[in-house]
């Protein structure tokens, strides 16, 4: 049976991941507060099928979309948005965000949350974004350099209050149950160097590769770590093999979360390379293990990862090369860089305070439309505000 103090929220997003941030933020909300969190998955066929495991009580509906204009997901997720069941809908991903925004009654309050710079829009996602902002009662941007990113021809489309920022959060607790565990399947006795992401153009990977063949040959005793997969992986394969770095630089592939956690804590100094960001929660998860980071001196890397790591020109393999050795020679800086990086990612980016600022705002729409449930007030929130 529903308890009706709670409030019933539908979030809507493309595919359930192990990396997928938007999933694993509606699953806390509903472990945490007091709402009930059903999770939409447009492409997912089924809930064995998920890649990443249901967590706690939170709902999964998998639509099974085959492509974007699945008739067949259109009419069931327009079935659930109309149901009257739900008190607030929460849209993450560009199409299937649209979409249900689209397709919602206007009784229904929209938070719509952006985790993209806007420059990684195509124009045809730009005109799809921007002609459904108006229906949001509150946007999000993930950070302060994603809300900059919003086009002039944008602004008058959103919401008075215009945009607020909600920093993507890490498990903490997650975290600290891999650094407690007796045993590292990943631990080696080299120095471990880093990476996990997408292996796509703008994350820059062969400025990391270039670096460690520079590094490597000033620090013999290191290995090169990528973790993930993409497009670019085979070129950059090829790249570490015309540096003869192949016993030294290894590809994991697509691994589970708990995987790149052991990883993370079998590691050194983690690197970013990349050319863009809109947030980057691999660093901060870094960061809460108390590894510094080396990343591009772009803005929103500067706005992340802050105290807890050095930046260097993300076209300037030898200053990353310079960066990296500097931290592993530097044993004041290493040390001084690792703590502040633990104590911001458990502070400013803790998961628990992601999720107790989404549901403050789920009561203020709900107030305004008439729908206000329970107040919130949590005695484990976490970090300066919030």
């Amino acid at each position: 049976m529903t308890d009706d103090t709670r409030l019933r929220v539908l979030s809507i997003q493309n595919r359930v991941r192990y990396t997928s941030f938007a999933y694993e933020v509606a699953s806390r909300i509903d472990e945490r507060t007091p709402a009930d969190v059903t999770v939409v998955s447009y492409a997912d066929k089924s809930v064995a099928e998920l890649e990443a495991p249901v967590r706690g009580r939170v709902d999964v509906v998998p639509l099974g979309a085959d492509s974007r204009f699945d008739r067949r997901a259109i009419s069931r997720l327009r079935r659930l948005l109309t149901t009257g069941e739900y008190d607030v809908l929460h849209t993450h991903h560009n199409f299937v965000g649209a979409l249900s925004s689209v397709l919602a009654p206007r009784k229904l309050p929209v938070v719509n949350t952006e985790h993209a710079h806007h420059d990684y829009y195509s124009a045809p996602q730009t005109l799809v974004n921007a002609i459904t902002l108006w229906q949001s009662d509150r946007v999000i941007a993930n950070s302060r350099q994603t809300r900059r990113s919003f086009r002039t021809f944008e602004q008058p489309l959103l919401p008075p209050e215009g945009i607020d920022v909600i920093y993507n959060g890490v498990d903490v607790d997650r975290i600290d149950r891999v650094r407690s565990a007796s045993t590292n399947s990943y631990g080696v006795d080299d120095v471990r160097i880093t990476t996990a992401c997408r292996m796509v153009d703008v994350k820059n990977l062969s400025t990391l590769i270039r670096a460690y063949g520079i590094l490597a040959k000033r620090v013999p005793e290191t290995r090169l770590t990528l973790v993930g997969d993409g497009p670019e992986r085979r070129r950059l394969e090829a790249l570490v093999a015309k540096f003869g770095l192949n016993d030294r630089v290894e590809f994991t592939g697509h691994v589970p979360r708990e995987d790149v956690y052991q990883i993370l804590d079998a590691s050194d100094v983690f690197v970013v390379p990349s050319l863009m960001e809109s947030f980057c929660v691999a660093a901060v998860e870094a960061m809460a293990f108390g590894v510094p980071v080396v990343a591009s001196d772009i803005e929103v890397l500067r706005e992340v990862v802050s105290g807890g790591g050095t930046f260097a020109d993300p076209e300037r393999p030898d200053q990353f090369a310079r960066r990296i050795e500097e931290l592993l020679t530097d044993e004041v800086k290493y040390r001084g860089l690792a703590e502040t990086g633990r104590a911001r990612a458990r502070t400013t980016f803790a998961l628990d305070r992601t999720a107790d600022e989404y549901y403050r705002l789920y009561e203020q729409v709900t107030a305004r439309n008439g729908r206000a449930k329970i107040p919130y007030s949590s005695s484990r929130s976490t970090g300066d505000g919030g």
